[in-house]
């Protein structure tokens, strides 16, 4: 007997599923709603990569869920340079068909400046006119945000909960993606058995992003260290089979610096090998988290990866092309701070990749703010004056603005910091000095508890070095915990790195050298070739 559409989506069998829907698209509304199913998910669409060809004709022949299909591919997978362009031109086709899901995906290029600046009108309008229209992408997108709030919608998850419940009572075969919402909203209200019976409700129904989500929730912590292996291994290799793109950071989930420090070379290599295996099966499937992971692995030398800057660069501008916020920032910092970036990439490309890098959720408004304030950015000048500028002074409003400053400290001998959460100095510093009191209580008796707390020591005195008034403060902390570092070359380089930027930046101010400023470079360069020789 035949498989059904439907029996083929739940079977994760995405190629037949979708081309049998394709049969009766134009006339039948199940075939329609099933097969816009299929395109609309991540882990779906991009099985037709080897299709597009085909798609692309019938597109062109005027079907316009083809033409929806095609628009999918590029946005999905960022084929060409013009992705975008073909994006908005074959959207624009489905929308003008009457298909109200082109409609949410035009509001999503407009809000992620994908057609080159941010147009938060032209995102809601297309926003609200797809909800109006009954699209099911942008009833999902309101959802997700009640869970998780944003700059459009409040938070209200328990809000969510009863509207997913009540809508999933009533839907006899609801898209799966709902019992994955209805999981995530249950997540954070702290309904730990329910939320995992919702995300298996939805890889039964054909979800197989649930299967990485539903690993994370069952057999890791908090702070997403896996706590039973064999079950997060037998998740995540039933979502591999699935074709889940997240399913392949599995080895990427496992592994530590520590971890794998303590193997032999042998296993070191077959670590290496399956980790950059996974790693880009997992880019080439649209996974956006698995090239920032493989560029952050060749500029820092992790896991078998050799240092290698270009490489670097390669996979973070593949991740920026599948709008990763991290990748962006990681271009910008290159450009910027680093100085590590191909010499054709100016000051100017770095501040625009802080500017999309924001825009995408990272915290890299400082940077465009300076950036804005010192000539660049003149294209999003409006933008910038209208949304960015009123949020970046109203974080400041009860306190002093930190100083911004010129592109003339943006030399070798100064590094400017990249921006991070600043919202709390105190607590920051706080963190610093009962770091160092417990790390030098535990240096005798504890020693393995100071590579910990020097790591959180090290976030909070990444923010405080950015601030004038609290570098006095800051100096000695770091200049103890660096003394306390006895091994870790890695740990004691970026406190190292830390403390010349907080030097480099008092030179500047005060306009004075010092002369503890050399050692500490000839101290880092002499950290750079013993961490090269681990």
């Amino acid at each position: 007997m035949k498989e059904s559409v439907q029996d083929l989506f739940r079977a994760f069998k995405a190629r037949e599923a979708f081309w049998e829907a394709a049969r009766n698209v134009l006339t039948d509304r199940d075939s329609q709603s099933l097969f816009l199913r299929i395109a609309n998910q991540q882990n779906h669409i991009v099985k037709l990569l080897d299709d597009i060809d085909k798609i692309k004709k019938l597109a062109d022949k005027g079907n316009p869920y083809m033409q929806y299909a095609f628009a999918r591919l590029h946005d999905t997978l960022a084929l060409q340079a013009d992705s975008c362009e073909i994006c908005e031109e074959y959207y624009s086709l489905a929308l003008d068909a009457g298909i109200a899901d082109a409609a949410m995906q035009l509001a999503f290029m407009y809000r992620d400046a994908d057609l080159g600046e941010v147009d938060n009108r032209r995102f809601l309008d297309y926003f609200n006119r797809a909800l109006d229209a009954g699209s099911e992408r942008a009833l999902q997108f309101k959802l997700n945000q009640m869970i998780h709030g944003s700059d459009f919608i409040d938070a209200d998850p328990r809000k969510a909960l009863d509207s997913l419940a009540s809508y999933l009572e009533g839907s006899e075969n609801p898209d799966p993606y709902y019992c994955r919402l209805k999981a995530m909203a249950e997540e954070a209200l702290g309904m730990k058995e329910e939320a995992a019976g919702d995300y298996e409700l939805a890889i039964s129904r054909g979800d197989s992003e649930s299967y990485f989500l539903l690993a994370v929730l069952n057999y890791c912590d908090a702070e997403g260290n896996v706590l039973d292996a064999e079950g997060f291994t037998e998740l995540m290799d039933l979502g591999q089979e699935a074709g889940a793109a997240s399913a392949y950071l599995e080895t990427a989930c496992f592994l530590s610096e520590e971890v794998f420090d303590a193997l032999d070379e042998e296993r070191k290599e077959e670590v290496h090998s399956l980790l950059s295996d996974q790693l880009h099966l997992s880019s080439m499937l649209g996974g956006a988290v698995a090239p920032y992971f493989l560029g952050h692995y060749f500029e820092n030398g992790l896991y078998g990866f050799g240092q290698d800057y270009g490489q670097a660069w390669g996979w973070y501008s593949r991740g920026a092309l599948l709008r990763s916020a991290s990748s962006y920032e990681a271009l910008s910092r290159m450009v910027l701070e680093d100085e590590t970036a191909p010499e054709r990439y100016d000051s100017e490309f770095g501040y625009e990749c802080a500017y999309r890098a924001y825009v995408l959720g990272a915290d890299t408004l400082e940077c465009l703010i300076r950036g804005y304030r010192n000539g660049h950015l003149t294209t999003h000048a409006a933008v910038i004056e209208e949304f960015f500028l009123p949020l970046w002074e109203q974080q400041f409003e009860d306190a002093d603005e930190p100083e911004i400053e010129e592109d003339s400290y943006s030399d070798p001998d100064i590094v400017v910091p990249e921006y991070r959460d600043k919202a709390n100095l105190s607590e920051l510093l706080t963190v610093c000095l009962s770091c160092l009191r417990d790390a030098k209580g535990s240096v005798l008796d504890e020693p393995w508890k100071v590579t910990a707390l020097a790591e959180k020591f090290a976030g909070a005195a990444d923010v405080l070095k950015g601030y004038e008034h609290m570098l006095s403060c800051l100096y000695p902390l770091t200049r103890d915990m660096i003394e306390l570092l006895t091994d870790h070359p890695r740990l004691k380089l970026r406190l190292c790195r830390i403390q010349l930027d907080t030097l480099r930046y008092l030179e500047a101010v005060s306009g004075h050298e010092l002369g503890i400023t050399e050692d500490m470079e000839q101290e880092i360069e002499r950290l750079c070739a013993l961490s090269e020789s681990i």
